[in-house]
């Protein structure tokens, strides 16, 4: 019994020991192998950024901003909000969809965009949304978001979890927690519409 006793006591000493000496390893370790997962210098920085891209001849998006980074090795542009916000413009053939954002990731290579930090949005219809972050497919050419989202359309305020949509707002489904509700100059405009009951015999 003591000899098992003895011998569990010094297998915890010496997984105890492995375990110190593996920390140590970790701390000692250059910085830069430590960080190197996630971080990328960017190969070119732009201020003034404006980029338009096109297929066909068509116009995808055009997008403006205060600063970009450029990552070759990624295919990936960062555009980001210094005093005014990105300013992104979606086109397809549903129409086009004008957008605020603090930052936009356009991918080189699909051509798909993704607005982050206080997205709003407007179509040319007069539709509108607000969201966290919005994702953009150039193939698709519709939007899509999993973030908390405010949508006005046609009158109706809509909000809810996660969205898919066309790019001027005109099909939107969102997907969880919806809840809507008929906006008050929309309810006044109906009240308008109305026919006034007469009065007396037909």
């Amino acid at each position: 019994m003591q000899t098992t006793r003895g011998a569990l006591l010094m297998w915890m000493i010496a997984a105890s020991a492995a375990w110190i000496l593996l920390l140590r390893m970790a701390d000692s370790a250059p910085p830069s192998s430590r960080e190197h997962q996630g971080s990328s210098v960017p190969d070119m920085k732009m201020t003034g950024f404006h980029l338009v891209e096109t297929k066909d001849g068509a116009k995808l998006w055009e997008i403006w901003g205060d600063a970009a980074e450029v990552f070759e090795k990624e295919g990936v542009a960062k555009v980001k909000k210094i005093s005014r916000q990105v300013a992104v413009t979606l086109y397809s053939e549903q129409g086009q969809l004008t957008s605020l954002s603090d930052r936009a990731t356009l991918n080189m290579r699909t051509k798909d965009v993704r607005l982050d930090g206080n997205v709003t949005a407007t179509a040319e219809p007069g539709s509108s949304l607000q969201t966290d972050s919005l994702d953009w497919s150039a193939q698709e050419r519709r939007l899509f978001t999993r973030s908390p989202i405010t949508l006005v359309k046609g009158g109706l305020l809509s909000r809810g979890v996660g969205m898919e949509a066309e790019t001027n707002l005109e099909r939107a489904r969102l997907f969880g927690r919806v809840r809507s509700q008929v906006l008050q100059h929309r309810v006044d405009e109906l009240r308008r519409d109305l026919p006034i009951p007469r009065k007396g015999g037909s």
